[in-house]
């Protein structure tokens, strides 16, 4: 009696708590999941930008001021905006995660290519500060397109 009396209870509550446990234990889905997917490149891109003109002004007063590397790690800089731009795009033209997630793997490995120089040399800590909180939005941006961990 006691177990038909626990079943029964678990049937009537059962309905109420799975509904529950997919909207806090899964990803967003429709509407949700595209305004989030905007406020995260949103976030990535403005970060992105601010990293680009900290950067510049730092090599300007570093060791590396009129040098190739830092031509290089300026085109650098501009490369990742570019592909951020790409990404905006093509999300605000399709809101389609699979086309956009061509361009996210772009801008990511843009970052990468920084990551190896920013661990290399370290730059002045508000570059270096700016710079994590860079690759925390291209790790936030990997994960709303399902894409693999990044391997900073």
């Amino acid at each position: 009696m006691k177990k038909c009396a626990s079943l029964a209870i678990a049937v009537v509550l059962l309905p109420g708590i799975l509904p529950a446990q997919h909207r806090y234990g899964s990803p967003p889905r429709g509407p949700e999941r595209a305004g989030n997917i905007s406020r995260v490149i949103a976030d990535c891109e403005a970060r992105t930008n601010e990293f680009k003109r900290s950067l510049r002004m730092a090599l300007d007063r570093s060791s590396l001021n009129n040098t190739r590397r830092e031509d290089e790690l300026n085109r650098d800089a501009s490369r990742l905006e570019q592909a951020m731009n790409r990404v905006r795009e093509s999300w605000n033209r399709e809101h389609d995660p699979p086309r956009t997630r061509r361009s996210v793997g772009d801008a990511i490995a843009v970052g990468q290519s920084i990551n190896r120089t920013m661990v290399r040399r370290r730059l002045n800590p508000d570059v270096q500060r700016q710079w994590d909180i860079v690759r925390g939005e291209l790790n936030r941006l990997a994960e709303v397109f399902e894409l693999p961990k990044i391997r900073w």
